[in-house]
């Protein structure tokens, strides 16, 4: 599964701009056209448990050089770019994502608003909640846990008119207590931010997510689509390597860090 947060040439676009994740629209379009060589430019089924255990597509491809994991295109947040960039490359090449939404972030400078939600969810688009406040979920109580969980879901069933079942962890923090309330709230799948390939992810489980950032180029990213090679391992290494400060620092700290060092010059 392929994680985006906005698509930005430069940092004076619409949206909020970030150094690492911030994608050039430029190579978001190559990469999506990239899915194409493999012949598995498909949108996968969202319901259940479906994303947690995949059937083969039988394309005429083995494992072989040209093998790839089935592709959910992802994005987490609700920046500006995703309705003035994203959506028109995806109608483009017909290709179908998932966007997660942060309630508290709809309307706000640089963010979608209600009127480009229901524009996304009216192109076919399937809209999931991640939260109400982007608060991590692990560090909340359960009173609070139910409210961004079940708050988040009610606001945007109402302003799209379609049901929310899928939900993205803001900053992928949350386990089991989280899983299980928020299938309790309603969700069917809950995806965290851990890189893989989702071969051995058993129903109810997070599911994994490759964060595709502004350095990915097209041969990484035919290896991230294959899960091997240097680029595949380097983004498993890095993952692992941040657990470290996370366990040091907490959640809250750890991201006060990585803040601080995006804004150095």
């Amino acid at each position: 599964m392929l994680m985006y947060h906005g698509l930005h040439a430069n940092p004076d676009e619409r949206g909020h701009f970030d150094p690492r994740y911030s994608v050039k629209p430029g190579m978001f379009r190559a990469q999506l056209e990239c899915l194409r060589e493999f012949n598995l430019a498909y949108w996968l089924p969202v319901a259940g448990e479906a994303l947690c255990a995949i059937e083969r597509p039988n394309n005429g491809y083995d494992r072989g050089s040209d093998y790839c994991n089935p592709v959910l295109i992802t994005f987490d947040d609700g920046d500006a770019s995703l309705i003035d960039t994203a959506l028109p490359i995806l109608e483009d090449l017909r290709l179908g994502a998932v966007f997660f939404v942060t309630r508290d972030f709809v309307g706000k400078p640089g963010m979608i608003n209600h009127r480009a939600l229901r524009r996304i969810s009216r192109a076919g688009m399937v809209i999931g909640s991640h939260g109400v406040s982007h608060r991590f979920l692990n560090t909340l109580s359960r009173p609070e846990l139910e409210i961004e969980l079940t708050h988040s879901r009610e606001f945007l069933e109402q302003v799209t008119g379609r049901e929310v079942v899928l939900l993205s962890l803001p900053g992928g923090r949350g386990g089991k207590r989280e899983i299980e309330m928020a299938g309790a709230a309603g969700y069917r799948s809950v995806f965290g931010s851990a890189p893989g390939n989702n071969q051995n992810t058993p129903a109810g489980s997070l599911i994994e997510r490759v964060a595709i950032t502004r350095e990915v180029g097209l041969d990484q990213f035919r290896q991230i689509l294959r899960w091997r090679g240097l680029a595949s391992w380097r983004v498993r290494a890095r993952h692992h390597a941040l657990g470290l400060p996370k366990r040091m620092f907490g959640d809250r700290g750890y991201d006060w860090l990585r803040n601080t060092w995006v804004r150095q010059p």
